[in-house]
């Protein structure tokens, strides 16, 4: 199983509130970027604990566990899948699109969208002109976090909308990604 959390220092300040207040709560928070990545990963959690959980990501609703290749020369990821408000949703870890490539973690979920593309300029999502006002009104929500959007690449269309980042760009990026492509979808989505 690939490893999905680092150790932190027990003396490091956690950001927002206890991890245990915010269970379930993803749809409340309006910038994810403000938060710890643990009260997120509280938040986004949509199923009852498991006394022996299949996954780590279980609560999350991606029960699933299989292990995937971008393409014929790759290395494996893990793919966690599942369903979540309804649509299907797949956290990827540790996908290697060529031998001599960097691991990506990516997350999608299945909703169609009208095209869109999502850069970070600075520690800022901004989308790509031409996308939908919807898209720029989901972004301007979120301050500026250098941190947790580092090199992240959203892009939305007719097979859904997938966030995607290399694995050494912020260690639990992931989890924001999930917070958002689902923010975007229900604001998007039909």
């Amino acid at each position: 199983m690939p490893k999905l959390f680092r150790a932190r220092s027990n003396d490091q300040a956690q950001a927002g509130p206890p991890p245990s207040e915010m269970r379930g709560r993803a749809a409340e928070i309006a910038d994810a970027g403000a938060l710890d990545w643990a009260v997120l990963w509280e938040a986004l959690k949509t199923e009852p604990p498991a006394e022996r959980p299949a996954t780590i990501t279980q609560e999350l609703g991606l029960g699933e566990e299989t292990d995937v290749r971008a393409g014929w020369e790759t290395l494996p990821g893990t793919e966690f899948s599942g369903t979540r408000h309804g649509r299907s949703v797949a956290l990827r870890i540790g996908v290697v699109p060529t031998i001599r490539g960097k691991g990506m973690n990516e997350v999608e979920v299945d909703v169609t969208v009208a095209a869109f593309r999502i850069n970070t300029e600075g520690g800022r999502l901004v989308a790509e002109p031409g996308a939908m006002p919807e898209v720029d009104d989901v972004l301007a929500e979120l301050a500026p976090s250098p941190k947790v959007w580092r090199d992240v690449v959203v892009e939305g269309g007719p097979d859904g909308i997938r966030a995607r980042r290399p694995v050494t760009s912020h260690p639990q990026g992931y989890v924001y990604d999930l917070w958002l492509v689902e923010r975007l979808a229900d604001q998007l989505g039909a």
